[in-house]
């Protein structure tokens, strides 16, 4: 039998990532910054409501904590106007998103009644990948009904609202995802409330000890197959590597090398080193 010795450049690597193996839930908690309009709820004399699925309550995975307070806080802004709060998570990699779940506590304070009622009105929702400079691009937007029952005197609503988005959303460490809420305020009548976001609340009113939770985003992910493409990405003259089968617009991380500059043909490294029509190129 003959014997061929081994030529570096001949050598092929076909870098390859078990993604089956691993997914993870990653809980975010809905944090507020606020100095005005922020008062006390008292959730032993408030009315209790939750937005219901196929009329039952929705679960999932959030924190849970437990506490004798009868003290909640509620941020809003003014009286009878919508409240919104944006967020930004920047992910730490690429991935595929297969589930997100919000839950989140609602207030509503009919501080003054004459007549009529006071209600929340649609909750919107709005992801939006962020393009650093290359477009932005909306993920999801859904306005929810809260399900809730109208005020129809002075006191507090509580509401756990909850929505799920099933739809598969990829993710990249270069471009972060800003998260909208919008909740809406309807009435009819003559009355004042203020209509806002509870960061921390409780699921009863009037159980001592009380389970709490905290206002929350959930993804479930997977890591995707370009999570670790990176790691392979600098090749040289004794690591030949097999691009087949790796497609650009997968590829979301940068690796500041200028043997990467020097691979994609651009004269310097940029927050997103593709090149603009790389779109469904093969490399």
């Amino acid at each position: 039998m003959s014997y061929e010795a081994p030529d570096p450049t001949k050598l092929r690597i076909k870098p390859t990532y078990n993604v089956g193996d691993y997914g993870k839930d990653v809980l975010l908690p809905l944090v507020c910054t606020q100095s005005s309009n922020v008062q006390t709820f008292t959730p032993s004399g408030a009315t209790f409501e939750f937005t219901p699925h196929d009329s039952a309550q929705p679960i999932d995975e959030q924190d849970v904590i437990i506490s004798d307070t009868d003290k909640v806080q509620q941020l809003h802004a003014g009286n009878d106007t919508a409240f919104t709060k944006s967020w930004i998570w920047n992910p730490d990699m690429s991935a595929f998103v297969y589930k997100i779940a919000f839950n989140i506590g609602l207030g509503l304070k009919c501080s003054a009644y004459t007549n009529g009622s006071t209600n929340f009105g649609d909750i919107t929702l709005t992801i939006t990948q962020l393009g650093d400079g290359i477009g932005d691009k909306v993920i999801w937007s859904r306005a929810y009904d809260a399900g809730t029952t109208a005020l129809g005197a002075t006191g507090e609503l509580i509401c756990n609202f909850h929505a799920d988005i099933l739809a598969v959303v990829k993710v990249n460490n270069a471009l972060p995802l800003k998260i909208d809420l919008t909740v809406a305020h309807t009435k009819t009548g003559t009355n004042t409330s203020q209509i806002g976001f509870l960061p921390f609340y409780p699921y009863v009113p009037t159980a001592i000890p009380r389970l709490f939770t905290i206002s929350s985003v959930g993804f479930h992910i997977h890591a995707s197959l370009d999570h670790a493409y990176p790691i392979w990405r600098d090749q040289d003259n004794d690591q030949r590597l097999d691009y087949s089968g790796i497609s650009a617009e997968q590829a979301g991380a940068t690796m500041p090398t200028e043997a990467l500059a020097s691979y994609l043909n651009v004269d310097g490294l940029s927050s997103n080193p593709l090149p603009a029509d790389s779109e469904g190129t093969t490399y």
